[in-house]
């Protein structure tokens, strides 16, 4: 019976040390010796002897045996996914010999754990199990989620938010942020007299902002507070607010340093972040479905249960106690 071999946990560790195994990329590691690893009949041999074009023989040759474990070249394929961009741009015969190698010791030392008995450690026991469940969360939301995000769905997100959308106007503002309007205004006044705005904001603005004197840098009308923008957005470059504007976090000196009008992105632009922001909302959208299907509790650490979910009867017998 098959029994490939995976390299997972060890894998992360022989990385290094394949890394300093290769040999150079001038000087490749020997190919295995007939090509038949890879499943192909030597060039130019036919069954007659005379000249014949190459034969696949087998399109996943077993090509190592640790004591009755199978390893097949499928599992070496696997096994380079896992491997630095840099790596996995090798030659296949630098690669096969040393990929080979280590998943012999990972073979070899699965064996030994398991002659150990380690298997059967509480620890390791919960170890696999949450392994187990990761790759099956995972296959749950490739089987449900991963569908979802096709070229149409992109194409349709952008129409939706970009396609045709007018230019944004952005500004480029500054700001001093102090405490009452008297000293907003005692600003303001120093300003006219010639003071310089961002000296100012680093020795008197309270904002976090105050050591890039008070550079806000460029934002849309949306991304702050109405009355914020509808100074900012109203001003011209090189202008400052003739009064101060007040929030719940003080009085503002404002100055427009620029404007400028950005085009909407191009489909090309912004297609990998579509296609991401799918796949995130496709994620969420599994996940509260597998939810709504299925009786969830919640409890506090003494045992009680929190108040978001349905009341057990913990009096009398074991029955209805959380498992």
């Amino acid at each position: 019976m098959r029994s490939p071999v995976k390299v997972f946990g060890l894998f992360g560790v022989a990385v290094c040390l394949i890394a300093l195994a290769l040999p150079a990329r001038a000087q490749k590691a020997p190919a295995p010796a007939t090509g038949s690893a890879l499943g192909i009949a030597p060039s130019g041999v036919g069954t007659d002897g005379g000249s014949a074009p190459p034969v696949r023989l087998n399109a996943d040759p077993l090509v190592g045996n640790v004591d009755g474990h199978l390893i097949y070249l499928s599992d070496l394929g696997e096994a380079s996914k896992t491997l630095p961009e840099n790596l996995r741009g090798l030659p296949f015969d630098t690669l096969y010999p040393v990929l080979l190698d280590r998943m012999i010791d990972h073979a070899s030392l699965v064996i030994m754990a398991k002659r150990a008995g380690l298997e059967e450690k509480k620890q390791v026991r919960r170890d696999i199990q949450s392994a187990v469940d990761r790759i099956l969360e995972g296959a749950y939301l490739a089987d449900v989620a991963a569908p979802r995000v096709t070229e149409q769905a992109i194409q349709q997100r952008f129409n939706r938010l970009y396609a045709n959308r007018p230019a944004t106007e952005e500004v480029r503002a500054r700001h001093i942020l102090v405490t009452t309007e008297a000293e907003a205004r005692k600003i303001l006044e120093d300003l006219q007299k010639g003071a310089d705005f961002p000296t100012i904001a680093r020795v008197l603005s309270k904002d976090p902002d105050a050591s890039k004197g008070g550079d806000l840098g460029f934002f849309r009308r949306e991304q702050v507070w109405p009355s914020f923008a509808d100074v900012a957005f109203s001003l011209t470059p090189g202008q400052i607010a003739p009064n101060p504007v007040k929030n719940e976090f003080g009085w503002h000196v404002v100055k427009v340093e620029e404007k400028r009008l950005v085009a909407p992105p191009s489909f090309s632009d912004i297609h990998d972040q579509l296609r991401q922001d799918i796949l995130a909302a496709a994620v969420q959208q599994a996940i509260e479905n597998a939810r709504s299907g299925l009786v969830i509790r919640r409890f506090n650490l003494d045992g009680s249960e929190l108040d978001s979910g349905p009341r057990l009867n913990v009096s009398g017998s074991g029955a209805g106690q959380p498992r």
